[in-house]
């Protein structure tokens, strides 16, 4: 599965450069994205530096929060993600300070914070779009794809992620178990991203 899991990121950040002129230019935020999480990857398998996956949420709570900003169109909910990044950031910054040794081991309450953002933001998009008056292609709309994709994962694994500490200490069958289905959701996850990144933008569509 750990192949299969390299292999999906690489394909998705090659798809995205190639296509990069004829994509919405806002899908263009998952390509740092997409790096971070290969360079993140390989620095755990080869080093098992734990600390490295507290670095790339950050990063990724970064770019996700500007990635529905700028998808979003809707001032006042706009304004809740810049303070939930500015939120995140600062808290998890002066936590990891206070507490650095959980900073250096598996402790995934960044990640659950995270989870239950995206699926905020993920959520209203989708209900926005759908209360909307555009005339809306599902098959080739990037961001329906990327929004359900956000939806489904981190939905899904903020119920495992809220248990892992617990399970791992009490019940290392049920956490191996259970984190089964959290890896395969990543996986679902970017298989639809790399559906979104071969989607033309509507903007180009029409042009």
């Amino acid at each position: 599965m750990k192949y299969i899991y390299y292999v999906l990121l690489l394909s998705g950040l090659c798809i995205l450069l190639i296509r990069r002129d004829k994509v919405d230019r806002r899908l263009l935020l998952f390509a740092p994205l997409l790096f971070f999480a290969i360079i993140t990857e390989i620095s755990v398998d080869t080093w098992q530096s734990v600390f490295v996956y507290h670095i790339y949420q950050g990063i990724e709570c970064t770019l996700l929060c500007a990635y529905y900003y700028l998808l979003i169109r809707r001032g006042p909910f706009k304004r809740w993600i810049l303070l939930a990044w500015l939120a995140y950031l600062c808290y998890f910054t002066a936590f990891f300070i206070r507490f650095p040794h959980r900073f250096y081991h598996y402790d995934p309450i960044d990640f659950v914070v995270e989870d239950v953002f995206v699926t905020i933001f993920s959520l209203y998009y989708l209900v926005d779009l759908y209360r909307s008056d555009e005339e809306v292609r599902i098959s080739n709309h990037p961001h329906f794809w990327i929004a359900s994709g956000n939806l489904l994962f981190y939905a899904g694994s903020s119920l495992f992620m809220g248990l892992a500490f617990t399970l791992m200490t009490q019940n290392k069958t049920w956490y191996n178990e259970l984190g089964n289905i959290v890896k395969f959701l990543n996986l679902v996850l970017y298989f639809i991203y790399i559906k979104a990144f071969l989607c033309r933008s509507p903007e180009k569509a029409l042009a």
